[in-house]
């Protein structure tokens, strides 16, 4: 970093303290030029390089004032090295002047276009060179100082603003992990005064080193800036990574903890050196208090709906249960077959309970699975892995319960009727079809289509979905209309078929 300075007296402007670097491939051109430069103002530092490659490498150390350099250089051109002089942050904003024998118009434009400054045209007149490089400085100068101003002002903007901070301590620290600056938020939350705190090291803040393992007082040394655990380690991330983030148990005053939100910011010079730290602490506690008496109550919560759907699956098997045994003593007549018909759809509704999805979604309910369970209990000898032909994807589909029971009656009600109104086959069970049942899966505009085919007994007559044994037109009508499902009947190579689609907007994702 350079001392630029401008004084001004009654024989003019002297430049004082600026750095200067020469940049060109001829010693001789180097030789005049230093000379030229040394004699623009006092203490002033003149660095020459046979290229630009050595300056650049010069200015990750050194930020010029000034940079006079030649266009036709080895290894990089003019436009080339100012290119690279104002791609980086601490030399944007450095005068360059140009030196060449060329009036070439492109020349200059390609400068121009590059960052050039100004120009001089070889051989190089002293006193036209000395004014520029001057008038330069000048300005240079006058930059600097209205940067300096706008830093100093920016920072007083910010100290007003962290100090009126209240729910966050903002606390800077140097190098070492010691305290530098404490706001009223620090105050407030941690407990200390500012000429309490100042100097002091960070580990303060660490319950480990507040009290040290033993229940002593901590050896200096656990409270450097290696030492407390937690701020230790916080700041070491911070000086290798630039910054981190995390929750940790910190400490107050009065020996009282409370768990808090940490940002940690290593803050770096002009040159990359580790200035120092910042540190925002804010507590958390009451929020973490609340998060957790949320996550019990929840839990709680889920304990209940488990032991509601216990008993309701309970109750649901013991009304399975009665209405069996009231069959047992019955002739086999149409009110036996009724009564057989009831007990199976309590147990279909009871099979919703199966299909949870877990204790984080115990409402819902797996489509997939409860379908399966459907037709393997209300089909007698029906293969799901042979008879359920998934044209669509139901894996991933999930259903609410309040719309699952309505939609498992509207299902059982068609394979009931698939099952009364199959051809009779060898080794059929009461009332079913041996497996003859094929239900297809597929997606239409706007909905999901379950098609239930089998081969009828013309016998029977016509299929009439929640007819005879069912629950009845309107009943069903009022299923369908609470799901905006449509049920249609039809019939596929020679196969009854009953079709079933509901709206894809009633599932989601598991």
């Amino acid at each position: 970093m350079s001392f630029l300075r401008v004084s001004v007296s009654e024989t003019g402007v002297a430049i004082m303290g600026a750095e200067v670097f020469i940049i060109d491939d001829r010693s001789v051109n180097r030789k005049i030029l230093t000379k030229f430069a040394s004699s623009v103002g006092d203490d002033i530092t003149v660095s020459a390089f046979p290229n630009p490659v050595e300056a650049l490498e010069a200015c990750s150390r050194t930020v010029p004032d000034l940079v006079i350099t030649d266009f036709k250089m080895p290894l990089m051109d003019g436009a080339g090295f100012i290119r690279e002089l104002r791609r980086q942050a601490s030399t944007a904003d450095v005068p360059v002047i140009v030196v060449t024998a060329y009036e070439d118009h492109e020349i200059r434009r390609e400068a121009l276009e590059a960052g050039a400054t100004d120009f001089i045209l070889s051989p190089v007149d002293p006193w036209e060179f000395q004014t520029r490089a001057r008038n330069l400085l000048r300005l240079r100068a006058q930059q600097v100082v209205i940067h300096r101003q706008t830093v100093r002002e920016s920072e007083e903007r910010f100290r007003l603003l962290v100090e009126g901070v209240r729910d966050y301590a903002i606390v800077m620290l140097d190098p070492a992990g010691l305290v530098t600056s404490w706001n009223a938020g620090a105050e407030r939350l941690l407990g200390y005064c500012e000429s309490e705190i100042l100097g002091e090291p960070a580990g303060l803040l660490d319950p480990a080193a507040a009290t040290g393992a033993d229940g002593s007082d901590p050896a200096p040394a656990a409270m450097g800036a290696g030492g407390g655990a937690g701020v230790g380690a916080m700041l070491a991330s911070a000086a290798a990574d630039g910054s981190v983030h995390g929750e940790h148990v910190r400490v107050r005053k009065d020996g009282s903890r409370f768990q808090a939100d940490i940002l940690v910011t290593a803050m770096r010079d002009d040159a990359g050196g580790l200035a120092g730290f910042s540190m925002v602490t804010h507590d958390i506690t009451t929020r973490r208090d609340m998060e957790a008496a949320l996550r019990d109550a929840l839990a709680e919560s889920q304990i209940l709906l488990r032991e509601l759907h216990h008993r309701v699956r309970n109750n649901l098997q013991v009304i399975s249960t009665v209405l069996y045994l009231q069959t047992l003593s019955m002739p086999d007549d149409d009110l036996k077959h009724g009564f057989r018909r009831t007990q199976q759809r309590i147990d279909g509704l009871g099979l919703l309970f199966r299909n949870l999805l877990g204790p984080r979604r115990i409402t819902s309910v797996r489509f997939d699975g409860y379908l399966v369970d459907l037709c393997t209990s209300l089909v007698p000898n029906f293969d799901a892995a042979r008879q359920l032909l998934r044209g669509a994807d139901i894996g991933s589909l999930a259903l609410e319960l309040d719309l699952a029971g309505p939609l498992g009656l509207l299902i059982g009600e068609i394979l009931f009727t698939a099952a009364d109104d199959a051809v009779p086959k060898g080794g059929q069970t009461e009332g079913g079809a041996d497996g003859g049942l094929t239900v297809r899966i597929t997606h239409e505009s706007g909905g999901l289509t379950l098609d239930f085919e089998f081969d009828r007994d013309p016998a029977t007559g016509p299929p009439r979905v929640g007819g005879r044994y069912g629950l009845g037109p309107a009943v069903m009508a009022a299923l369908a209309d609470q799901l905006e499902a449509r049920i249609g009947l039809g019939e596929r190579d020679g196969r009854a078929r009953i079709s079933l689609t509901v709206p894809s907007s009633l599932f989601e994702a598991a």
